[in-house]
């Protein structure tokens, strides 16, 4: 059964790596539920499947570490390239990006600024009082419905930076080196 699961997780992946989801804002919540799945089922994170998936993600990072998507990406099932522009930070929203990261982790990426940036920008998005801001519409009910979560914003910023430090250590916000690319070149820090 475990593996007939594995093989239908496999076969529902689009072309382009990301899987769609239709019970929340959409594939970045579907890439961590795909991810996650083939993982927790045996699937090696250095597969295809999971590369492809980790592509299509690092692709949609946004200048400023986060990921966003709206609403619009579930009724037009395609990832909305303006992001969370209307209701979250210069694209990116605190829920995506924190479902991005936890899918990330789950694959053990190697790309370990990606990951810190995306951490950073959950951080800079704290509230003074400990909350994240409420932002746009996360959840969905039948790829039609748009429903507000507002523990979302909370809990799954928690989750993720949670999981980065299991994964990637508690001090991976401090590495040396994070910023640079491969031959010491700076490439800036999240705050870009």
């Amino acid at each position: 059964a475990i593996y007939r699961g594995r093989q239908f997780i496999k076969s529902i992946q689009r072309p382009d790596g990301s899987w769609y989801g239709s019970w929340a804002c959409c594939f970045c919540y579907a890439c961590w539920f795909g991810i996650e799945g083939l993982v927790l089922a045996g699937e090696p994170a250095s597969s295809p499947s999971v590369r492809r998936c980790v592509a299509f993600l690092l692709s949609k990072q946004r200048p400023n570490g986060g990921w966003g998507e709206d609403f619009t990406s579930c009724y037009d099932k395609a990832y909305a390239e303006g992001g969370m522009a209307i209701y979250g930070d210069a694209g990116s929203g605190v829920v995506p990006t924190a479902w991005a990261l936890m899918a990330l982790c789950m694959a053990e990426c190697e790309d370990r600024r990606a990951v810190r940036r995306g951490a950073r920008y959950l951080m800079e998005r704290q509230l003074p009082c400990g909350d994240w801001p409420q932002e746009g519409v996360a959840g969905v009910f039948n790829r039609a419905c748009g429903i507000t979560y507002t523990a979302y914003r909370n809990v799954f910023p928690l989750w993720a930076l949670g999981r980065c430090a299991k994964v990637y250590g508690d001090g991976m916000l401090e590495e040396e080196g994070m910023d640079k690319d491969t031959n010491g070149n700076d490439n800036g820090t999240a705050s870009d």
